[in-house]
């Protein structure tokens, strides 16, 4: 049986895979960006409590380790992309339309991004290359991978009793013709 919980998140996760399937990059990436937020709310919805510390706990948690690879000869550990620097994309993205992170206080490491469409003619995938102290990422496969830590998230706390109750009070957007919830 599906909870609320899990009913409520595919709602978001489904219309990031909407939006990748209609190359609508820019609602994909929105959408995507926000999950985090919606998932530490629903986790933490004290308002005193910092949605900086609950987005970058989000990450640390559920995303880390899809941008930790061991690379070179010597396997060296290299983090492309951590929880602050993650915020401050969401920061500048969802608040000024950029993907320049100068400005963000929060950001540690990186200076901006460039996201590109995946290669149809080709099919080559380009993901995750660190230009300097810029990072190159595929934007359908970013977004998956949000998705991914999403799912991981909601298998950890579906079956929280509180975060349930919270749940019901997502948006819901009813068909207008017969009043049913899509």
């Amino acid at each position: 049986m599906t909870t609320v919980l899990e009913q409520k998140i595919a709602s978001f996760t489904d219309a990031v895979k909407k939006a990748i399937h209609n190359e609508n990059w820019h609602a994909a990436l929105s959408i995507a960006l926000t999950l985090p937020d919606i998932c530490g709310n629903l986790q933490d919805p004290d308002p005193k409590s910092s949605t900086r510390k609950k987005y970058v706990t989000f990450f640390n948690d559920f995303l880390k380790p899809k941008y930790v690879l061991r690379i070179g000869a010597l396997k060296e550990e290299h983090e492309f992309l951590n929880g602050r620097d993650m915020y401050a994309l969401r920061c500048s993205f969802l608040h000024s339309g950029t993907v320049d992170i100068t400005k963000q206080s929060i950001r540690d490491v990186l200076d901006g991004y460039i996201f590109i469409e995946p290669d149809k003619v080709n099919g080559n995938f380009i993901h995750m290359n660190q230009i300097d102290d810029t990072l190159q990422l595929q934007i359908d496969a970013f977004c998956f991978e949000i998705i991914d830590g999403v799912n991981t998230w909601l298998e950890s706390y579906k079956e929280d009793e509180e975060i349930q109750e919270r749940a019901k009070l997502m948006i819901d957007i009813l068909n207008s013709s017969n009043g049913v919830r899509l």
